[in-house]
Order: C-alpha cells, then structure tokens, then sequence
C-alpha cells in the first residue's frame, strides 16, 4: 500500500513537472524577448529578464524544488522522519508545485498584458497558498525541514504541537485576509503585514509554552 501511494505522488509530481515545461514551451514564442522579473511595492515592472532564462528560470527551479523536497525525507536523522505523515508531506509539494506553475502562468501573462495588476493577483494566489498549507500544518510530525521551526518546537514535541495548532489557524487566518485583499485591491502593505504576523505568533507562542513547560533553569 506504500509503494502505491509512493508511485501514484511520483507520476503526479512528475506529470506536473511536465506540464510546467510544456507550458513554458508554448508561451515562448507568444513572449517578448524581455520577460518581467520584478515588480515593486506599487505593483510596477522594475526588473526583466532575457529569453531563454526569463521562459525556463522558473521550470527549473520548480523541478530542482520538487527534486530537493523528494530527497529530504530520506536523509532526516533519526527522531524526526515522516513516515506518519507521509501523504500529508507528499501533498504539500505536489500543491507548491501547482503553486510555481499558477505564478509562472501568471507571470507570462503579464508579460504578454501590461494591464495584470500583479501584487493583486500574487495576493490571491499566497493567499490560497497559505490557507492549503495552514490546514495541513497541525498535522505535520516534528522535523528539520517542514513546518514553524524554532529551537523550542524541536526541543519539545508538546511545544511542537501546540505551536504548529495555533500556527495552523494563523496561516488560514493571513491567507483568507490576502484573498479578500486581494480581490478587493486592499493596500500591499496591509497584506505583507498579515504574512508576517502568520509566521511571528507562532514563533514568539513556541517560545512562551516552552518556557512554561519546559522552562530555562537548569
């Protein structure tokens, strides 16, 4: 029963990969030889990239990602493999790769169509992003790679725990709030703020319910 789930990842991953290289190849004709690289905090162009890279840069580092993520459960030292949450893990990097070809698709399009408002459609897609992966971040067991990684959520799978159920609900909590922002064209500013809030209350609670579990004496 592993090794079936394991095939049924590896040819959806790979079948994505796929697609994403297929994609890339038939926007490369419809591109300009200037490919927008960069956009500003008010949503303007201010970087670009020549063809080839400016087509293929993101095909390669989605493959290089999905390849880098297959391997890291491999090598995890003993105490903190994956094995219980094997398929949580594996959806996890099939929806980041989704998520690389939505930005690359995105970002072709732009490049083809001044009008994109970029940063608001970025905000949709994080936004979606951090409510998929906030609902799968309780379930996610203690590891070096994956998840709120602090000295005291490694230290301790209590703090491990109660850190990543709060993180879970700050995640969708940001992500919901950037999909709103988004659509309704809601400050940046505002919406990079939500992100960092998601990532920074989870990290400061690792840090108080460890020193109320645990505590720092010796």
């Amino acid at each position: 029963m592993k090794n079936n789930t394991n095939k049924k990842f590896l040819i959806a991953l790979g079948l994505l990969l796929i697609v994403t290289w297929i994609v890339a190849f038939w926007y490369e004709a419809k591109l300009p030889e200037k490919i927008p690289s960069h956009w500003n905090i008010e949503g303007e162009v201010d970087g670009y990239m020549n063809k080839p890279w400016g087509v293929y840069m993101l095909p390669i580092i989605s493959t290089i990602t999905s390849v880098v993520l297959m391997l890291l459960p491999k090598i995890a030292p003993k105490g903190f493999k994956l094995e219980s949450a094997k398929s949580v893990y594996e959806t996890i990097v099939l929806i980041m790769a989704v998520f690389m070809l939505g930005v690359m698709i995105l970002i072709f399009e732009a490049g083809m169509n001044k009008n994109i408002d970029m940063n608001q459609w970025m905000m949709v897609g994080i936004g979606s992003l951090f409510i998929i992966v906030g609902n799968y971040l309780s379930k996610v067991p203690k590891n070096f790679f994956l998840g709120i990684r602090t000295p005291w959520t490694l230290a301790s799978d209590v703090v491990w725990y109660k850190t990543h159920r709060l993180g879970s609900w700050t995640f969708v909590l940001a992500g919901i709030v950037a999909l709103l922002g988004g659509f309704l064209q809601w400050p940046v500013e505002w919406l990079i703020g939500g992100f960092v809030a998601a990532a920074l209350v989870p990290f400061v609670y690792s840090l108080v319910i460890y020193k109320q579990i645990e505590g720092f004496e010796e």
